[in-house]
C-alpha cells in the first residue's frame, strides 16, 4: 500500500453464526497476547476455561447483542452488550491501535447508549477517552480464581 492509498474501510455489522469461530479466536488471542502482562497465567487460564465458538452464539440468542468489525473481508474485532452495559470489546492484536476499537465502541454506543463497563486492567485509558470514569475495582470468580476488572461509568 502506498502513502496515497486510503486506509481499508472497517465495516461494523451484526455477528452471524459463522463469525463465532473468528470471535472466539480474537478473544483467545487478546487474552493470551494482549493481556498477558496484566493478568497471571492462572487468571488467564480460568478466564478461557469453557469458552467455545458456540458459546458466543448462545449468548447472542439469549439477549446479548454482538457486533463484529470486518476489514477487507476479515473479522478483526467484536463487541457485545446487554442493556446499557458493554460486556466486551476486543480487537485482534494485529489490528490494535488502528481505530477499530473506537469504531466498534462508537457503533455500539450509537445503537444503544453505553453507560457502564467492567473494563480489563489494560482498557481503562481506552474507555476514559469516551468520558468513562472509574467507579471501583472488583472481580469476577471463575474456576475459583478472582479475575480483576475496573468498573467504569460514563460521566454525563
Amino acid at each position: 500500500m502506498s502513502q496515497n492509498d486510503p486506509l481499508p474501510t472497517t465495516l461494523i455489522r451484526e455477528m452471524r453464526e459463522g463469525d463465532t469461530i473468528h470471535v472466539h479466536q480474537i478473544h483467545t488471542d487478546c487474552l493470551t497476547i494482549s493481556l498477558k502482562d496484566y493478568y497471571s497465567t492462572s487468571e488467564l487460564d480460568a478466564w478461557m476455561y469453557g469458552r467455545s465458538p458456540e458459546g458466543y452464539w448462545r449468548f447472542a440468542n439469549s439477549g446479548e447483542t454482538f457486533r463484529v468489525a470486518e476489514r477487507a473481508g476479515e473479522i478483526v474485532g467484536f463487541a457485545n452488550w446487554q442493556g446499557d452495559e458493554l460486556r466486551s470489546l476486543f480487537v485482534s492484536p494485529a489490528y490494535q491501535q488502528a481505530g477499530i476499537g473506537s469504531a466498534l465502541f462508537t457503533s455500539c454506543d450509537k445503537e444503544n447508549r453505553v453507560a457502564f463497563v467492567k473494563a480489563t486492567l489494560s482498557a481503562v485509558p481506552f474507555y476514559s477517552r469516551f468520558s468513562f470514569v472509574e467507579t471501583g475495582r472488583g472481580f469476577d470468580i471463575k474456576k475459583g480464581i478472582q479475575l480483576p476488572h475496573v468498573g467504569m461509568r460514563r460521566q454525563c
